[in-house]
């Protein structure tokens, strides 16, 4: 379908509210979520579930790159139209949804040249404008280019930000890094600048303990699919992108779930791999599966009652 004609379809089959839901302000931290969306289907449960969150005070949705041999050449400009849809679909186009870079930070072969952006500049204006001792919350649910480039651009942000990225694999049983994972991969060079930023707050959500959080499809149309507004284009995804699959695993709504909700995840200190900078950083070791796929249902029971 159509791009724009499935959104006027949705919009008039039922809209979703996040304001008429739960009204008021929000006691939360400010948060700028950094997404890859259209690289795959769980990125839009995550920004779904996350706008939705009574204590969730998001100040910014941007667009982040998976630019690789085999990608379409226009990556973030793809996920920047899927971050649209969303907002536009959630009665959210007040939140700020700047375009990120589409390439690395650096060269192929190293290097820490930073990618300007509207994305990079909207986390340092946000970061500068934090209260003394207080940090802006940046998750970034793909390359990190976004936030490695604003933070390179701007150092005096170091101390004002909190980063919670979903990056690579850490084993925890033998205390070892695996780099060799798709986000990571996609900007080694952003991913090693955050690694070996000094006196910056890093949390590492590793994909190796997230094999057994998935979706079922046939749960999701049953439960999504003829529901209008945002549910139907979560349906709508899923089936125009992979069809074939009967399983999802959630990654990036893994790391939104364990930010909001630390009691469904387990994290600890450790040091960074060994050919980064010797500090130490947050890293997931743990998810409660169970409690999460709970609160992603209880979530969606919730605003579909909210908006009859």
């Amino acid at each position: 379908m159509h791009r724009r004609h499935f959104i006027r379809t949705a919009l008039m089959a039922g809209v979703i509210s996040s304001r008429r839901m739960w009204p008021g302000a929000s006691t939360g931290r400010p948060l700028l979520i950094d997404a890859d969306t259209a690289n795959e289907i769980d990125d839009l449960y995550a920004i779904v579930w996350t706008l939705l969150q009574p204590d969730a005070d998001v100040i910014g949705l941007s667009s982040a790159q998976w630019n690789h041999r085999l990608s379409p050449p226009d990556t973030v400009r793809q996920s920047q139209r899927l971050n649209e849809d969303l907002l536009h679909l959630l009665g959210r186009r007040d939140i700020p949804h700047p375009l990120g870079a589409e390439m690395i930070m650096g060269k192929p072969w190293g290097g820490d040249e930073p990618r300007d952006s509207p994305a990079a500049q909207l986390m340092i204006r946000a970061a500068r404008r934090m209260p003394p001792g207080e940090k802006l919350v940046i998750a970034s649910l793909g390359a990190v280019t976004n936030v490695a480039s604003a933070l390179k651009l701007a150092p005096d942000l170091i101390p004002r930000v909190s980063c919670y990225i979903l990056s690579g694999r850490y084993f925890a049983d033998r205390g070892v890094w695996d780099k060799d994972e798709f986000n990571l991969r996609n900007d080694l060079n952003a991913a090693n600048y955050l690694f070996n930023t000094e006196g910056l707050e890093l949390h590492v959500m590793p994909v190796n303990i997230l094999y057994d959080f998935t979706f079922r499809l046939d749960e999701v149309m049953e439960r999504l699919a003829g529901q209008g507004g945002v549910w139907e284009y979560l349906a709508t995804r899923w089936l125009t992108h992979s069809p074939s699959s009967e399983t999802w695993i959630m990654w990036d709504l893994a790391l939104m779930m364990a930010l909001f909700r630390p009691e469904w995840a387990s994290q600890r200190r450790v040091p960074t791999p060994p050919e980064n900078v010797r500090r130490e950083v947050h890293v997931y070791t743990d998810v409660d599966e169970a409690a999460m796929r709970a609160g992603w249902w209880e979530t969606v029971e919730r605003a579909q009652a909210a908006a009859r």
